[in-house]
């Protein structure tokens, strides 16, 4: 970094101790699209002794955990092989921003650690085991949020057939060659030898309809999947933090570019063509 972004860098860095917050506000902002240059700043803010400037260096801080993780989410859907039980842990964390991984590991592994009490070798095997837990599926929405969630899910037992469909994926021994599938819109599990598990009809095993009828899904496709229902929630309750910060995390970008494509009032302000905005009170 040369003198003159140096400098820079430390008048903004002593704006966060303003009592004007519009100033104060500004200044983080802008530290905001310096992120690589700020170094151990921040961790040496919040140990500080003034209070305000610590409360602005925690904000901060937390505003670029939430911006990694976006960037990370959106990195893990276009890398070779996905984990998909971080990744549905990263879709939580969408929603439930605010919640911990540690915790929400611990409560995975928990579920895991009791479900290979019992077989996991056939369809039947999982199905005994969901059924036995008190799992119920339900259908997709975009009404209930927390049906992609993976901490609700776990903890209530009730959840999206998509998403029981992939946890009861990761349960099954390795050797059962599963797959997911979605057929005539439910998620579903098949063995290959022509046998589907319905978590939407109380994890019935039944005959596959015939292959052509099946759409097999990857990782990666399901973890879309829930981020663009999460996505498709946020509009229905007109929640404009989660539809920026969900589309971020789908596209990878930082900035309101993310949301060049939304019909008003969620695409940028665009002053050149402010006059063909539709009225509001309209």
């Amino acid at each position: 970094m040369n003198s003159s972004n140096k400098a820079s860098l430390t008048s903004l860095i002593s704006l966060l101790d303003d009592e004007d917050e519009h100033v104060a506000v500004s200044a983080m902002a802008e530290l905001l699209s310096r992120e690589p240059e700020l170094g151990e700043v921040l961790a040496e803010l919040q140990e500080g002794d003034d209070p305000l400037a610590r409360r602005r260096a925690h904000q901060l801080q937390a505003a670029i955990t939430l911006r990694r993780r976006r960037r990370e989410f959106s990195a893990k859907l276009d890398a070779p092989k996905v984990d998909l039980i971080d990744g549905l842990i990263d879709v939580h964390l969408q929603w439930y921003d605010n919640d911990s991984r540690p915790e929400l590991v611990r409560i995975w592994e928990d579920f895991r650690t009791e479900a290979h009490r019992f077989p996991q070798r056939t369809l039947e095997d999982i199905s005994y085991f969901m059924r036995k837990s008190g799992f119920s599926a339900m259908a997709e929405t975009t009404l209930h949020p927390e049906y992609y969630c993976i901490g609700p899910i776990l903890e209530n037992g009730v959840g999206a057939g998509s998403i029981l469909a992939g946890l009861m994926l990761e349960l099954a021994a390795p050797a059962t060659g599963l797959k997911l599938v979605r057929v005539m819109g439910e998620f579903a599990l098949y063995d290959g030898e022509g046998r589907l598990l319905l978590p939407g009809r109380n994890f019935q095993v039944c005959p596959a309809p015939g292959i052509e009828h099946c759409d097999f899904w990857d990782r990666r496709m399901l973890l879309r999947f829930a981020s663009t229902t999460l996505f498709a929630a946020a509009v229905n309750s007109d929640s404009f933090r989660y539809v920026l910060t969900i589309a971020q995390a789908l596209s990878g970008t930082e900035g309101d570019e993310s949301l060049d494509y939304m019909p008003y009032p969620y695409y940028p302000a665009d002053t050149e063509n402010e006059e063909n905005r539709p009225d509001p009170a309209e």
